[in-house]
């Protein structure tokens, strides 16, 4: 499968990895000391909700579209804040638009500029990132046309000392993408331990899921905690159940933050079609090794 992210941007996996994201980079400016942000998938930077994969799959309509549709006045700060910047990005571009990871990271530089954040993106594949390149160039982030498995273990660990590496893998075969990130998230944990690691997947094929847990665990990595959100229950036969994201040294009281989070937005993001689930059945946070 040649995935091709345009067909899915927006769409309720991208709003909540988008809205963990922000919660990160929050907690990680708090402390006032430098730190490093690597998108190590950064795909183009900006996409249309009106191109042509957009509209054929309709898939921002139970994501962006559900959540600006919404009233977030009593909501978590982060989602009113990926409201507020989203309506940046809409005024910067046009009202279409939907950012990527990328431009999210470079934003918050925008409105941190004393915090000493360096960033970078790596795009592997030639056509997204000259359109990452083109879209991006003028935002205080790196733009790099390079591999993530090589990418990733060539700057860590940086001069920062702190920092954050986000993956967002297509995951076109699940269980060998799934193998090869446990071998990837390990060799550079080891090579760079005080990192914060997160990573997103699908919840699709759960039987991955789990055993991709069971190879987490067997890694001795300490503090990996386990952020999801179900639209369908597990065991129905659908093409997203729902959207994952694991997270090694997340800042402390993450995990509060996040459940908070993935609580508030379910009942906006859940599916008509789907069988009824409430917040605490839909949402997991939850360590998968602790301290």
């Amino acid at each position: 499968m040649n995935y091709k992210h345009a067909y899915h941007a927006g769409n309720f996996a991208d709003v909540v990895k988008h809205l963990l994201l922000i919660q990160l980079l929050n907690q990680l400016s708090q402390k006032g000391k430098p730190f490093y942000a690597l998108d190590a998938y950064g795909g183009r930077g900006l996409y249309s909700l009106t191109s042509e994969e957009a509209r054929k799959t309709q898939e921002a309509k139970g994501g962006v579209k559900a959540i600006m549709a919404a009233d977030v006045s009593s909501a978590p700060d982060a989602v009113k804040q990926y409201v507020d910047e989203l309506k940046v990005a809409r005024n910067t571009y046009d009202k279409n638009v939907y950012p990527g990871s990328p431009w999210w990271i470079a934003h918050h530089i925008e409105m941190n500029p004393n915090a000493g954040i360096r960033a970078e993106a790596f795009e592997a594949k030639a056509t997204e990132y000259d359109a990452l390149n083109y879209q991006l160039y003028q935002l205080p982030i790196g733009i790099h046309h390079r591999n993530a498995f090589e990418g990733i273990r060539g700057v860590i660990p940086p001069a920062e000392r702190r920092g954050l590496i986000l993956l967002d893998p297509p995951f076109e075969q699940e269980h060998k993408d799934f193998s090869v990130l446990v071998d990837l998230l390990a060799a550079s944990y080891d090579k760079w331990p005080q990192g914060v690691y997160a990573l997103w997947y699908p919840l699709k094929n759960i039987d991955a899921v789990e055993l991709f847990h069971k190879k987490m665990k067997r890694t001795g990595i300490k503090r990996q905690l386990v952020c999801e959100l179900n639209i369908f229950p597990n065991d129905v036969a659908v093409g997203l159940n729902g959207t994952g994201m694991l997270i090694i040294n997340p800042p402390w009281q993450f995990d509060t933050k996040a459940r908070e989070i993935l609580r508030f937005i379910q009942p906006l993001l859940k599916s008509a079609e789907a069988p009824e689930m409430t917040p605490d059945s839909a949402t997991n946070v939850r360590w998968l090794v602790g301290e």
